[in-house]
C-alpha cells in the first residue's frame, strides 16, 4: 500500500459517522527497576537502572463504539525511568542520578479505527516492522533476549602496554535490525488464518512492512515474523545511513514448555564507500514450567561497527507471581569484542577486555 492509498483510507476512516456512545477509559503502568553489577576488565561498578527492554511507564487507552462496525480509540503512553540501562556506562555511570537517558519520553501518542477490515493508526506508535526480532515464547525475556537491553551502553575498555581507553559500547557493535515507535500511518490486516501483514509510512521517506504467524503446529506452537523497512538517507545502526533493513524471528514451543528461538537482521547500507553490510544473528533455548522460565542464549555481530565483531553468551531465569503482578528476575551475559587493526578508532596493537554484566532486578505492572 503506497502513501497515497493509506491517505485515502485515513481519511474515510475520519469521515465515518461516528454515534454518540460511551468512551471506554483504562489506565495501566509498571515499574522495572535492577540491580546491574558490571566488571569492564579494568573496574567493576553497582549500578541501579531502570531496564530498556520494559521501562517504567503509565498510560491511557480510550475506545468507543464508532458505529457501522468501526470502534475509536486512542493510546498514550510515557516512558518514567531514571538511570536508563542504554545510558548507564558502567563504570562511568552517572554520578549525579540525574536521571540519565530522558526521565520522561513518550512511547505512544496515536489514534485508531478498527473494524472487520482490520486496523488503520495515525500518530506516534510502533512501525510495521517493530518487534520483528521478537517472535518467542521466552518467558524469561526480561532477564535475557536477543537485545542487549540490560547493559548496551556499558563500554568496553582498550588496552595497550598500559594505557586504557574506552573502545565504544556494547550496544555500537551489535544491532537488532527492528523498526521502532516513530510518527507514522499504520495500516494492519485482518488475520487470515494464522497469517497477519502490516504495513507503515512515516516521515524521512520511511516505510515499513511484516508478516507475522502464528499457530499450532507438530504437537507445539510456532511464532514466525519477517520484517522489511526502508528510509532513505535516514540514519542507521552505523554511520552512512541504512537504506534497506530486513529482520525476522522465529520461535516454537514443544507441549513439554521447552522452546528454541531464533533470529537475525542486516542492512544494506549506501554509505558512498565500500564496506560490509553489518548484520546479529541470534538463538536461544529455554523452559517455561510453572511460574518459571529458564533460557540461555548467543549473539554475534558483526560490522555494526566496521571491522568489529561482538560474541554475546547469555543466561537469564524469571520468577512470576500472579497476584500482584510479580516479575523476580537475574540474568548474567559474557561480551566479547575483536576488532581488525585500526578499526572502531580503537588504535592497533590494542586488545579489547570482556564485559560481564549480571542483574538482579523486579518487574511490578498494574492495570
Amino acid at each position: 500500500m503506497n502513501k497515497k492509498a493509506l491517505a485515502v483510507a485515513v481519511a474515510a476512516a475520519l469521515t465515518a459517522p461516528m454515534a454518540a456512545q460511551a468512551v471506554s477509559t483504562s489506565w495501566y503502568g509498571q515499574v522495572n527497576r535492577a540491580v546491574q553489577f558490571v566488571d569492564d576488565g579494568r573496574d567493576s561498578e553497582v549500578n541501579f537502572v531502570d531496564s530498556t527492554a520494559s521501562s517504567t511507564r503509565m498510560g491511557w487507552i480510550g475506545t468507543a463504539d464508532a458505529g457501522n462496525g468501526v470502534t475509536a480509540g486512542a493510546q498514550i503512553e510515557y516512558d518514567i525511568r531514571s538511570n536508563a540501562a542504554f545510558a548507564s556506562t558502567g563504570s562511568d555511570v552517572d554520578p549525579a542520578d540525574t536521571g540519565n537517558g530522558g526521565a520522561l519520553g513518550v512511547r505512544h501518542a496515536y489514534v485508531w479505527f478498527s473494524g472487520d477490515w482490520g486496523k488503520l493508526s495515525m500518530g506516534h506508535t510502533s512501525d510495521a516492522s517493530d518487534s520483528v526480532v521478537f517472535a518467542s515464547y521466552n518467558s524469561a525475556w526480561l532477564a535475557s533476549e536477543f537485545s542487549s537491553d540490560w547493559g548496551p551502553g556499558v563500554e568496553f575498555q582498550a588496552t595497550n602496554g598500559t594505557a586504557a581507553a574506552d573502545a565504544g559500547t556494547i550496544y555500537s557493535y551489535a544491532s537488532s535490525f527492528d523498526g521502532s515507535r516513530r510518527d507514522v500511518v499504520r495500516y494492519d490486516t485482518p488475520s487470515f488464518g494464522p497469517i497477519s501483514a502490516q504495513v507503515s509510512a512515516g516521515t524521512n521517506s520511511r516505510f515499513d512492512a511484516s508478516v507475522r504467524f502464528s499457530a499450532d503446529v507438530g504437537g507445539g506452537s510456532m511464532l514466525a515474523r519477517l520484517g522489511y523497512g526502508q528510509a532513505a538517507g535516514a540514519p542507521g545502526p552505523t554511520a552512512g545511513g541504512s537504506t534497506e533493513t530486513i529482520s525476522g524471528s522465529a520461535s516454537y514451543l514443544f507441549s513439554s514448555g521447552t522452546f528454541i528461538d531464533g533470529a537475525y537482521g542486516t542492512s544494506d547500507l549506501d554509505a558512498g564507500a565500500a564496506r560490509s553490510d553489518p548484520d546479529t544473528w541470534y538463538v536461544a533455548l529455554g523452559h517455561n514450567w510453572g511460574n518459571n522460565s529458564a533460557v540461555i542464549n548467543y549473539l554475534e555481530g558483526s560490522d555494526v561497527t566496521q571491522g568489529c565483531e561482538l560474541d554475546r553468551i547469555g543466561v537469564g531465569f524469571v520468577h512470576k507471581i500472579p497476584e500482584p503482578k510479580v516479575e523476580l528476575f537475574t540474568g548474567y551475559h559474557h561480551y566479547t569484542a575483536d576488532c581488525d587493526a585500526g578499526a572502531g578508532g580503537i588504535a592497533a596493537g590494542s586488545s579489547i577486555e570482556d564485559l560481564d554484566v549480571f542483574t538482579l532486578g523486579a518487574r511490578v505492572r498494574f492495570d
